[in-house]
């Protein structure tokens, strides 16, 4: 039943699905021509600007696929099989993702293409600078900085969700409704945090080795982060979540 929902979603999401990987790929594209005309630490760079607009593709997103299922009534029908909200509401935030995921892989594997072409790695500049920093700590904190990113854009995501269906509610006022649910939700993440600091407090930490020149002499720094406000503010993401469903299975009428 899962995969039919996520299939289903996916296929009614494909346009934009498409519309989206294509812009990427054409994007890629066009600054491979200007290779040789352009310098190289532009070309490379510029193939990471989609990436900003992607946390407003996520929210635009969010926003559609329950907007689709209202739109079509289809959420009424796949209540009534019986189906748990969860089916719906976990596919929905599926699709988000894996979207946020294969555009991930998109604008990485353009950088790489493009790296290899322009050959900015074979540089002198990146040569000193692997000599000092190995590249396997570059590709580790890139992965973890990729997974944090996507951590804080799928919370967005829960958050968006939870403010449109919370304003399905309403009758009138849907979109102010929405905006101060946001708000609201927000909010509710971060105080998680801030409770999660002090409630969590006896959780290991964790640390990560970041880049530290000091006296001109390039190092290595430990970084500590602490895990409370992180487990505060998944905790809190993971009620918003609740919160979801239990307007979809109780507050919806079927």
């Amino acid at each position: 039943m899962w995969w039919r929902q996520f299939a289903k979603e996916a296929r009614g999401n494909r346009l934009e699905l498409l519309l989206v990987a294509g812009a990427l790929i054409l994007w890629t594209l066009f600054l491979s021509t200007r290779v040789g005309d352009w310098p190289a630490e532009i070309v490379v760079g510029l193939v990471w600007l989609p990436a900003s607009f992607l946390p407003l593709w996520a929210i635009w997103t969010s926003v559609q696929v329950y907007r689709q299922e209202w739109r079509e009534n289809t959420s009424y029908l796949v209540l009534s099989l019986p189906a748990r909200a969860w089916t719906i509401t976990s596919a929905k935030l599926a699709v988000v993702a894996a979207g946020l995921i294969g555009y991930s892989a998109l604008t990485a594997a353009g950088a790489l293409l493009l790296g290899a072409r322009t050959g900015i790695a074979r540089s002198p500049a990146l040569a000193d600078l692997f000599s000092v920093w190995p590249a396997d700590w570059f590709v580790k904190t890139a992965l973890l900085a990729w997974a944090g990113w996507l951590f804080v854009l799928l919370l967005l995501c829960v958050v968006t969700q939870a403010a449109y269906v919370f304003s399905r509610l309403f009758h009138r006022f849907q979109l102010l409704v929405m905006v101060w649910a946001w708000v609201l939700f927000s909010w509710v993440l971060a105080t998680a945090g801030s409770i999660g600091g002090w409630l969590f407090a006896w959780l290991p930490d964790f640390h990560i080795r970041a880049l530290h020149v000091a006296n001109d002499l390039p190092g290595f720094q430990t970084v500590t982060v602490q895990s409370g406000p992180v487990v505060g503010v998944f905790l809190a993401g993971l009620g918003l979540y609740w919160l979801i469903n239990l307007v979809m299975e109780q507050a919806v009428e079927v």
